[in-house]
C-alpha cells in the first residue's frame, strides 16, 4: 500500500505516527478519536498503512497505543480498543485511553478493559493526559499530551509521498540501468557489424532522482521523518 493510494484518509489524521517512543524503546502509535463519528474502515485503512513502514525489528519490541477520547464517545472508544485486537493485536503490547477529566465513569464498570486482558491480548489502561508521563516521557509525547515532541501531520504525509516516489522511481532506474549495462556487454563482441545501443535513455533522470535522495537525506538528518 502506498501513500497515494489513501491520501485523503491519511490527511484526515484518523492515527499516527509521532516518532516518539515508549519506554522499551516501542513505537508510539497515536489515534486521535474526535467529535465527528469516526469511519472504522478509513481508520482501519491508515493502520494497516502505518503498521506497513516500521521494520519487524521494530513491530517486535510492540507498540504502545495512545487512543484519545476526550473529545469522543465512550462507546466509539471501546469499540476502536476491540477493533486494535483484530488488526494489530501481536504488535500491542499497551493500550493507553485517555480520558476526560469528569465522565466515562459510571460507563466504565460496564466494560472493565483490566478483565479483557488476556483475550484482547494487551493490556488498557484509563488515563487523564497529564498522567500519561507515568507510561512515557514528556519528551516522547506531542504537545497534545503536554510533551515537547514535535509532529506536524500534513509536513509528515508530503514527505511520505515524497519518499515513496523516489523509493519507486530510483528502484525502477537501477534495474533499467542495470538491463542497459547488460545489453552493452552483449554488444561488445560484434559492436563493428551491429549498430549501438548507447543512446537508450532510463526512464527517469539519473540527476534528478539523486538530487531528489540527497534532499530526503537532508530532511531526515534535521528531523524525524
Amino acid at each position: 500500500m502506498e501513500a497515494s493510494t489513501i491520501l485523503p484518509v491519511l490527511k484526515k489524521k484518523l492515527a499516527f505516527l509521532s516518532g516518539g517512543k515508549d519506554r522499551r524503546s516501542g513505537l508510539i502509535l497515536t489515534i486521535p478519536l474526535c467529535t465527528e463519528q469516526t469511519s472504522m474502515e478509513e481508520l482501519s485503512s491508515t493502520l494497516d498503512y502505518l503498521l506497513s513502514i516500521p521494520s519487524e525489528k521494530c513491530k517486535a519490541r510492540g507498540f504502545t497505543v495512545i487512543v484519545d477520547g476526550r473529545k469522543s464517545q465512550w462507546n466509539v472508544v471501546k469499540t476502536v480498543v476491540l477493533m486494535l485486537q483484530n488488526v494489530i493485536p501481536a504488535e500491542v503490547s499497551l493500550v493507553c485511553v485517555v480520558k476526560p477529566d469528569e465522565f466515562w465513569d459510571k460507563k466504565v464498570t460496564h466494560f472493565c478493559f483490566w478483565k479483557e486482558k488476556d483475550r484482547l491480548g494487551f493490556e488498557v489502561i484509563l488515563v487523564s493526559a497529564n498522567k500519561l508521563t507515568r507510561y512515557i516521557e514528556p519528551c516522547q509525547l506531542t504537545d497534545e499530551f503536554g510533551g515537547s515532541l514535535q509532529y506536524d501531520h500534513m509536513d509528515w504525509v508530503n514527505k511520505r509521498l515524497v519518499f515513496e516516489k523516489f523509493t519507486k522511481e530510483s528502484t525502477s532506474l537501477l534495474d533499467e540501468l542495470a538491463v542497459i549495462n547488460e545489453n552493452e556487454k552483449a554488444s561488445q563482441p560484434d559492436k563493428a557489424s551491429r549498430p549501438s545501443d548507447s543512446n537508450v535513455l532510463p526512464s527517469f533522470d539519473p540527476e534528478t532522482v539523486l538530487q531528489t535522495g540527497h534532499e530526503l537525506l537532508s530532511e531526515l538528518q534535521q528531523r524525524r521523518f
